[in-house]
Parts: structure tokens; C-alpha cells; sequence
């Protein structure tokens, strides 16, 4: 069935960080798609359904980034898709089955999305048929999620793939964390000599697009300090961990007065 895609103004949309799979989404994410939607236009749209939300016309289902992407371009409307869904769990499901065809969510924000989908759990058959994914697909994704916080971390982060969920499952249940930390020892120290994740490193090479949109969001979001952080984040002395809890800080004192 075609469905109409519309323009839709971003101030009728409710972004809901709950339905989305994606625990975490970097400014340096947005601002690259940002620049792509700037040059070649929004290529896929993004989808949504009507809510009863005094304040809103439509919740967003899926295209988080597309949505932070466009507000960041200071575009008033985004092409968007209107769904109906039935319930809360037709709404991660359809959040869901967008991220895992892209290939971009982590082992571990995949076993999460299951848990919040079936959150009185199922059988493996059962996932594999709504999720159109294979038995074997959801038993790893499962077992994911029955392992202490510190290894579903390192999931999340790629110290352990898919593959070393396999290895996993055929050890005793009480050897499986003692094995598990074993194997992210051992990628540490296959890393070794490389740069560690999260670490910032000097990226100087800004365009001037970048740091138009960067500014643009600094003074949007009510920064402290605004030409001081332009420069630090130019220069690459400031990554997004920083940028998000900046955010933060200026959300919840209501924004700084700007240094000069």
C-alpha cells in the first residue's frame, strides 16, 4: 500500500526518547547527517503516528536523528509518514525493524529493544514470527540480556560481538560471566596501542557549514560560553559527552549569559 508522505510541521511532532531502540545518539551523528539533508535533501522520511497529546498532533515513531537533524538546519517541517499503530509494542517493533535493517543498533540495544517489546516475556518462536528475525537471532539477542550490566556494556560498546554470544551459550550458566570477562581482557589487549574509545583526539578540520550549524545549536540550546566552547569544539578539545552535558546544564538552569 503507498502512503502519502507530508510535510509536517517539527512543532506538531512528539519526540518520545522511550520508543526509540537507540540508547544513545552523538551530536557529531546529527550534525553529519545534517550536513547531508543541507546538500542532498532528506532522502527517507520519517514515520509517525496521530497521539491525543494535548500539546501534539503526532508522535514520532522512528527517525530520531532525521528529526534532531532537521531542528539543528532550523527547518520548520520534516517529510514525514502517518502510521496508525494499535499499541506500544507496534510502535518499538516498527522503531525496531527500521534500525536493525539499517545494520546500526549494537547487540545489546537490540536485546534491550526485545525486553521492552515482550516485557512479559515470550517464546523464541513467538519473537521470531512478530520480528520476522530468525529463532536463532532472538535466542542470542535473549541471552544478551540475561548478563550482568558490565558485560551488556561491553556489547554496547563492541568489546564482545554477536559471534562471542555463540561461543557463550555452550558454556555452563555459572562459567559463562568468568568466560565473558576473559574475552573483553582479551580485546583490551588486542586494542592496546590504539586509540581508546571515547577518547578525544584533534580533529581541526572543521567546514565552515560545520561550525555554522555547531554556533547555531550553541546559541539554540542557550550555552554558557559560547565563543570559547565554538573554539574548543573546532579545534577538537571537546567531544559530544561534553556538548550533551552542557546541554543538560544550560536546560536545567534555563541558559548562561555569553562571554565575550
Amino acid at each position: 500500500m503507498t502512503r502519502t508522505v507530508l510535510d509536517i510541521p517539527l512543532g506538531d511532532i512528539y519526540l518520545n526518547e522511550a520508543s526509540n531502540c537507540r540508547i544513545e545518539i552523538t551530536t557529531e551523528s546529527i550534525l553529519s547527517l545534517a550536513q547531508s539533508i543541507d546538500i542532498y535533501g532528506q532522502q527517507t522520511p520519517i514515520a509517525v503516528s496521530p497521539t491525543e497529546n494535548k500539546y501534539y498532533s503526532y508522535r514520532l515513531l522512528s527517525g530520531h536523528r532525521r528529526f534532531r537533524a532537521m531542528e539543528y538546519l532550523g527547518r520548520e517541517t520534516i517529510e514525514g509518514i502517518i502510521r496508525e499503530v494499535a499499541s506500544e509494542q507496534e510502535a518499538l517493533l516498527l522503531n525496531l525493524s527500521e534500525n536493525i535493517d539499517r545494520e546500526s543498533l549494537s547487540p545489546y540495544e537490540e536485546a534491550l529493544a526485545l525486553v521492552n517489546i515482550f516485557p512479559e516475556g515470550a517464546t523464541l518462536r513467538k519473537m521470531s514470527k512478530i520480528l520476522n528475525r530468525s529463532i536463532e537471532w532472538c535466542r542470542r539477542r535473549r541471552l544478551i540480556s540475561e548478563f550482568d550490566s558490565e558485560i551488556q556494556q561491553a556489547f554496547h560498546v563492541r568489546l564482545l560481538g554477536i559471534r562471542d554470544v555463540l561461543a557463550l551459550s555452550t558454556v555452563k550458566k555459572d562459567k559463562r560471566h568468568e568466560i565473558a570477562l576473559g574475552l573483553i581482557e582479551a580485546r583490551r589487549e588486542e586494542s592496546k596501542g590504539q586509540i581508546p574509545m571515547g577518547t578525544v583526539t584533534k580533529k581541526p578540520h572543521k567546514t565552515t557549514r560545520e561550525i555554522e550549524l555547531m554556533s547555531s545549536y550553541f546559541l539554540n540550546k542557550k550555552i554558557n560560553g559560547l565563543p570559547s566552547r565554538l573554539l574548543s569544539w573546532v579545534l577538537g578539545y571537546t567531544d559530544s559527552k561534553t556538548i550533551r552535558r552542557l546541554t543538560r546544564q544550560a536546560e536545567k538552569s534555563g541558559g548562561g549569559l555569553y562571554d565575550t
